[in-house]
C-alpha cells in the first residue's frame, strides 16, 4: 500500500452514471465517459495527460505512476467500472494537487449525494502563486492550464486581468504586495466562474497588462508583461514622442510590410526596416504535452519608463578565432530579446524601447573578419515603442550569454561545446522516446492505431544508419520495442561519456488535426543545447514540408526543464517530428521516403552544429530502409546491447 492506496483493483457495484469531465477548461474525450456512482468519480486513464501528467506502468498490474514535470508523484490504484479499467478522479486530484468540484453544486467536493447522468465534473488546477516581478505578472499552477489576458478599456486606473481557465484560487489567497513595480497599483485574485480564477491588475496611466492567449494547456508558469501600452484611462493613444521613429501605417497594423525607409540621426542615415513578424513558433497552444506556447516578450513589454533609451554606440572584440564579443553603449538599461533568423544565419538583439542615437562619424554597418561574425547592422524599427536592432551575420552556429548593464549590453559568442572536429570525430546518443508498455502518444486512421514508440525507433534506426555512414560512432538507448526508463535514457550517454544526445519524439494534444509542424526543445537557457536545437530544428522542418514551430527551451513545459535533457552531461536536444493526432502530419510519419528525409536532415543539422556552416556540396547518406532492424524483434536489454556494440566498434 502506497499513500493509502490499494495496490488492488476493485470493482464497482453501484450502478455508474456516465458524467462529463473537465480537465484545463476542455471536457475529455477520449478514453470514455467518466462514470460516478455518488461516491467517487472514475476516469479513464487519458485524464492523466490532460493534466499535464504522465502515467506508467506501476509495482503491480492493476496500478498506474502518475509522473509530473518529472518527478514521481504516487501510484494509484486501476479499477474496473462497467468492464473498464479507470482511476478515483480524488486519487487524480490528490497526485496533480488539484481540486475535485461539480457544476451542479454550490459545494467544491464531491460526496453530497449521486450527480445526474452528463453533469459537469471539473479537475481544477489551484492557483499557488501570483506576483510582479521584473515587470511581469508571473502566476503558477498546480499543473498546467490555458489563460488568457485583456485590457479592460476605459477603466480608471487602468485594468488587465489573467484569466487561468480550468483553476481555482483560494478565498483566503493573497497575492504579496506590488510595491516592487513602479507602474503596478494592485494586484487582487478571485473567482469569475466555476472554473476561471482572474488575476487583477491595476497600473498606472499609460501601462497596461500585455493582450495574450493560450488556447489549451499552458506551462504551470504564466508570464505576462506589463507593457507602455500608450493608452491613458479613458482616453485615446497618446502620440509618440520619438521623432526619429516612423509611424504605423494602417496597413502596418492589419500585417500589410510596409516599404522600406531611411531618417536621418546625427547626419547619418540609418535604413528603417519594414513592419516584421515576432519570430516565434505558430501557437502551441493546442498541445496538452507541452505547452510549447513559449513566446519571446512583445517588445516593450519590459519597458520601464516612457522615454527610450538610446543606443549610443556598437562595438566588438574578438579574445580568440573561438571567441567574439559585441558591446552595445547605451544611456540606461535596457531590455533585450536575442534570437536567430534567416535560417540561423543571422543573430538578431532586438532592444526594447531604445532608438538609435550614434555619434558623428560611427556607422551603423560594421565589417567583421572573424571564424564566428562577418558583418554587424544596426537599425530602427517602427515600433511603438521603438526597437533598436542589431543583427549580426554569422559565420556558423554559436553558443551564446547576454550581460544587461546600466549602461550597455553585452553579448558573448562562442563556439559550442563539442563543435569542433567533425562528424566523424564523435560519440552520438540517439534515444528513441518510449518504448514497450510506455507507447507514447497514438494516432488513429484507416481502422489502424499508430503508436508514437513505433515511429521513434523506426527514425532512430535511419539516423544511426545515416551518422555511422559519415563515419560517427552511435548508441541507441534502445534498438528494439522495450521500455527504457526515463533516466536511463541520459545515464547512458554520461557513462560512455557522448558527445551528443538526441532524443526522437512526434506531438500530440487533446484536439486532432488543430497542430501541426516539428519543434525542437533545449534545457532552459543552456547555450550549448540552444545551438544543437538551433541547428537540428532548421534541417529537419526544411524537408518534412510541415510548420516548423521553432526551437524552444523546455522552461515552457516544466519549470525544472525536461529530464532527458536535464541531467544529459553533454549537449542535449529533443525533436519532435511532427503531431501524431494530424491526419496530415501521421500520413508523412508513416512513410518510409519521409523517415529516410527526416533522418538524413537530423544527420545534416547534428554535422552542422560540429562543423562551421551548412554543407553546400555533400549529401547526407541514409542506409536503406532495409537495414532498420524489425521493431518486434525480441527485446534486450538496450544499454548493455549498445555498449557491447560500441565496444566491438572501437
Amino acid at each position: 500500500m502506497i499513500l493509502g492506496v490499494s495496490l488492488f483493483s476493485c470493482v464497482v457495484q453501484a450502478a455508474p452514471v456516465p458524467v462529463k469531465l473537465l480537465i484545463a477548461g476542455r471536457e475529455v474525450t477520449a478514453g470514455g465517459p467518466a462514470l460516478a456512482d455518488g461516491n467517487e468519480v472514475y476516469v479513464p486513464l487519458q485524464a492523466i495527460t490532460a493534466a499535464g501528467a504522465e502515467a506508467r506502468r506501476g509495482s503491480h498490474s492493476d496500478a498506474v505512476t502518475i509522473w509530473q514535470g518529472g518527478v514521481r508523484r504516487r501510484e494509484i490504484a486501476l479499477t474496473k467500472v462497467d468492464g473498464r479499467s479507470l482511476i478515483a478522479l480524488s486519487d487524480l486530484a490528490q497526485a496533480v494537487d488539484g481540486t475535485v468540484a461539480r457544476g451542479d453544486l454550490e459545494q467544491k467536493a464531491i460526496g453530497t449525494g449521486p450527480p445526474a447522468a452528463g453533469v459537469r465534473i471539473y479537475l481544477l488546477a489551484r492557483v499557488t502563486d501570483a506576483h510582479i516581478e521584473r515587470g511581469a505578472l508571473r502566476v503558477t499552477t498546480s499543473f498546467p492550464v490555458p489563460f488568457h489576458s485583456r485590457v479592460i478599456r476605459g477603466s480608471n486606473p487602468l485594468r488587465g486581468y489573467l484569466d487561468c481557465i480550468g483553476a481555482e484560487v483560494a478565498d483566503n489567497f493573497r497575492p504579496p504586495s506590488a510595491a516592487s513595480d513602479e507602474h503596478v497599483l494592485k494586484v487582487r485574485t478571485g473567482q469569475n466562474t466555476r472554473d476561471v480564477a482572474r488575476i487583477v491588475v491595476e497600473t498606472e496611466d499609460g501601462f497596461s497588462l500585455q493582450p495574450c492567449d493560450s488556447a489549451a494547456n499552458s506551462t504551470v508558469l504564466v508570464v505576462v508583461g506589463v507593457q507602455h501600452s500608450g493608452l491613458k484611462a479613458g482616453r485615446r493613444p497618446i502620440a509618440s514622442q520619438i521623432a526619429s521613429a516612423p509611424k504605423a501605417t494602417a496597413g502596418r497594423a492589419a500585417g500589410v510590410q510596409s516599404t522600406e525607409s531611411s531618417v536621418l540621426n546625427n547626419g547619418i542615415r540609418i535604413t528603417v526596416q519594414p513592419g516584421h513578424p515576432d519570430p516565434v513558433p505558430a501557437s502551441r497552444a493546442q498541445s496538452p504535452r507541452a505547452s510549447r506556447r513559449g513566446s519571446p516578450p512583445a517588445r516593450g513589454d519590459w519597458s520601464r519608463s516612457t522615454i527610450p533609451s538610446e543606443v549610443k554606440g556598437v562595438g566588438f572584440a574578438t579574445d580568440s578565432d573561438s571567441d567574439f564579443r559585441v558591446s552595445i553603449a547605451t544611456t540606461a538599461r535596457v531590455h533585450s530579446f536575442v534570437h536567430y533568423a534567416q535560417g540561423a544565419n543571422q543573430l538578431v538583439i532586438d532592444l526594447n524601447n531604445a532608438i538609435l542615437n550614434l555619434p558623428e562619424g560611427e556607422m551603423a554597418d560594421k565589417t567583421c573578419s572573424h571564424r564566428l561574425v562577418s558583418a554587424i547592422h544596426a537599425s530602427v524599427l517602427p515600433d511603438t515603442p521603438p526597437t533598436t536592432r542589431v543583427t549580426l551575420d554569422m559565420n556558423r552556429v554559436v553558443g551564446y550569454t547576454v550581460q544587461e548593464e546600466d549602461n550597455r549590453l553585452v553579448l558573448q559568442l562562442r563556439i559550442p561545446r563539442n563543435a569542433t572536429g567533425s562528424l566523424a570525430d564523435k560519440l552520438i546518443v540517439v534515444d528513441a522516446g518510449h518504448g514497450g508498455v510506455a507507447t507514447g502518444a497514438s494516432g488513429h486512421g484507416s481502422g489502424a492505431v499508430l503508436y508514437e514508440k513505433d515511429i521513434t525507433l523506426a527514425l532512430a534506426l535511419r539516423l544511426r544508419s545515416a551518422l555511422e555512414a559519415c563515419g560517427a560512432r552511435v548508441v541507441l538507448t534502445r534498438d528494439r520495442d522495450v521500455d527504457v526508463p526515463l533516466y536511463d535514457r541520459p545515464k547512458l550517454a554520461n557513462q560512455i561519456g557522448a558527445d551528443l544526445f538526441i532524443s526522437i519524439h512526434n506531438d500530440s494534444n487533446g484536439s486532432p488535426n488543430s497542430a501541426s509542424g516539428t519543434s525542437t526543445y533545449y534545457h532552459m537557457s543552456e547555450p550549448n543545447c540552444r545551438a544543437l536545437a538551433v541547428c537540428v530544428q532548421e534541417a529537419v522542418s526544411s524537408v518534412t514540408g510541415l510548420p516548423s514551430r521553432g526551437a524552444l527551451s523546455d522552461g515552457i513545459l516544466y519549470a525544472s526543464g525536461l529530464a532527458v535533457l536535464r541531467t544529459c552531461s553533454c549537449p542535449a536536444i529533443l525533436c519532435e517530428v511532427a503531431y501524431i493526432n494530424n491526419s496530415n502530419d501521421r500520413r508523412h510519419l508513416i512513410e518510409p521516403d519521409f523517415q529516410t528525409r527526416v533522418a538524413s536532415a537530423m544527420c545534416e543539422g547534428l554535422r552542422r552544429y560540429i562543423e562551421d556552416g551548412p554543407s553546400s556540396d555533400r549529401t547526407i547518406p541514409v542506409a536503406p530502409d532495409s537495414s532498420a532492424e524489425p521493431a518486434t524483434a525480441p527485446p534486450t536489454d538496450s544499454g548493455d546491447n549498445e555498449l557491447g556494440r560500441l565496444r566491438r566498434t572501437e
